[in-house]
């Protein structure tokens, strides 16, 4: 008999989850050892049935997909992790590949790319479409350039600021964050406003936000 590849699913969307198990048992080389709807369950299941592939929702309660991506890799678990995601931001997408993701498929995909996908990373292979990924990572890279360019003005300090003060941290916050006091904060804020030629923390945000992305942890 040849060799069923063994899979764990997780996906917080009843509906969806029906609809990827359905799929998947249709195939006769697939075994699906387990269904979670919850990241932490999914690490578990994952631990206790060292499938050969986790098919994972980038976005979970519990643990995100690129949560459960670190610790299998961690963890140096053989299990191979397959990203399935409606929407992605390019630095989640630099992370997950960095991360050492095998396979990323977006929800929209054909059905027959599901199977493609999960054959493709079970025999080894990545499944990375260049569409999706390669256009990503040419946006980071210039994101980052442009960043650069726009801080190379600020110092060391003033750049960790812009950043907190970019994700709306309060003054207080940061000054506790960085051990210093708060009218030195307000300080090196004003410097950067003279320096980035903006008047206030919405113009900044405005002006920053984006290029920064700000509202990913990297």
């Amino acid at each position: 008999m040849s060799h069923r590849t063994s899979l764990v699913i997780a996906d917080d969307h009843p509906l969806v989850l029906h609809g990827l198990t359905g799929l998947i048992h249709l195939e006769p080389d697939f075994d699906i050892l387990a269904i979670c709807t919850d990241g932490s369950d999914a690490i578990e299941r994952i631990r206790e049935h060292c499938p050969d592939i986790a098919l994972i929702d980038l976005n979970m309660p519990g643990s995100t997909g690129l949560e459960i991506l670190r610790q299998v890799k961690t963890d140096a678990m053989m299990t191979r992790i397959v990203l399935l995601t409606a929407d992605i931001s390019d630095s989640e997408i630099v992370s997950a590949v960095s991360s050492g993701i095998d396979g990323l498929l977006l929800k929209n995909a054909a059905s027959d790319s599901l199977v493609s996908c999960l054959r493709e990373v079970a025999a080894g292979r990545k499944w990375l479409p260049a569409a999706i990924v390669g256009v990503a990572v040419d946006r980071e890279i210039d994101r980052g350039k442009r960043a650069d360019k726009l801080l190379s003005s600020l110092t060391h300090r003033e750049t960790q600021i812009v950043r907190l003060a970019c994700l709306a941290t309060p003054n207080k916050i940061i000054a506790t964050d960085l051990m210093i006091a708060e009218g030195t904060v307000k300080i090196h804020l004003n410097n950067a406003y003279s320096k980035l030629g903006v008047a206030s923390r919405s113009e900044l945000q405005a002006k920053l936000g984006s290029i920064l992305d700000v509202s990913h942890d990297k």
